[in-house]
């Protein structure tokens, strides 16, 4: 008999679409996630973190597939709309915090895009922002077509080439200047925003007595791959810091690369995570994990191709 695998599904946004600000942000509305969750709960067993890290180290024998769920980004949706649900089936999830954003009260860049996208359009968002980056002075980068296509399988090309420049190809800094402007034109106090969209410490810690478990997702949501050395150990140092200060007391500690695709991080990168005792780490990479794999590079599937 085969050993049964385990089947990593992940989630970002999920909203009550009755409720939701931002109806041209990519979601999945909270009755969809309801019945996923359901029609997963019926095809597998549904995994804890311990469960699943003994069943890739050979030492649980399931007899059903297993299933873990995922969410990353920490988000207040999380907290409100999927925690009450996950709790009232009994269902463990892996929550991934951007620490940076919860403590410092910033909105990482990645999500100004999303949020700009949403409120402007993404054609209007696109124009407004080649206006801005060409009147600085700033050069827009050739497109690795085929790098975008992978790393954003779900938008279209027009879309995944925007998003593929924005996070991977730009200056950081440079973007992050221009795309600063542009989100306070749009929606004023960046801390109200971040307070309103991500979860508070305290919220975090409720989620924890539910039974979930907390990780972590860096404290910038970088590439941590595009860092220098001394940059990324900066980075997860802090992140790990402040998790070990604001949280319960966990055993033990997920994490889930900013990205996720094999060349966002570093056998470097991963060193470190090992040295900071995160005991695994989750990447964007499609696919079914089973004993034997490698923790730190653990494969997942997205929310649409978990039905």
């Amino acid at each position: 008999m085969d050993q049964p695998t385990l089947t990593v599904v992940m989630y970002h946004y999920v909203r009550d679409a009755s409720r939701n600000p931002f109806p041209g942000l990519k979601s999945m509305d909270l009755d969809a996630f309801n019945r996923q969750v359901s029609e997963l709960r019926s095809r597998y067993e549904m995994a804890t973190l311990e469960s699943a890290l003994a069943l890739l180290e050979g030492k649980y024998q399931a007899r059903r597939p297993l299933c873990l769920l995922t969410f990353d980004d920490g988000v207040k949706d999380h907290y409100q709309d999927v925690t009450p649900v996950l709790a009232e089936r009994g269902i463990q999830g892996l929550f991934f915090l951007v620490t940076g954003c919860i403590e410092e009260g910033a909105v990482a860049a990645v999500h100004k895009n999303h949020f700009l996208s949403a409120s402007l359009g993404f054609d209007e968002w696109r124009r407004r922002f080649f206006d801005r980056a060409q009147a600085s002075g700033l050069a827009m980068p050739t497109v690795d077509w085929a790098a975008a296509s992978r790393t954003y399988a779900w938008d279209t090309p027009e879309v995944a080439a925007f998003k593929y420049a924005f996070n991977f190809q730009m200056p950081p800094a440079a973007r992050d200047q221009l795309v600063d402007e542009l989100f306070a034109e749009e929606f004023g106090d960046e801390v109200a925003f971040a307070r309103q969209l991500y979860v508070s410490w305290e919220e975090a810690r409720q989620m924890q007595i539910d039974g979930m478990i907390l990780g972590g997702h860096t404290h910038r949501h970088h590439p941590l791959a595009s860092l220098t050395g001394p940059q990324m150990k900066s980075d997860l140092d802090e992140c790990r810091r402040i998790l070990d200060l604001r949280l319960r007391p966990q055993f033990q500690t997920p994490f889930s690369y900013p990205y996720g695709k094999r060349d966002s991080f570093t056998a470097e990168a991963v060193h470190r995570l090992h040295e900071l005792g995160f005991c695994c780490a989750f990447s964007t990479e499609v696919g079914r994990n089973q004993a034997g794999a490698d923790c730190f590079a653990l494969q997942r599937v997205d929310c649409k191709q978990a039905a």
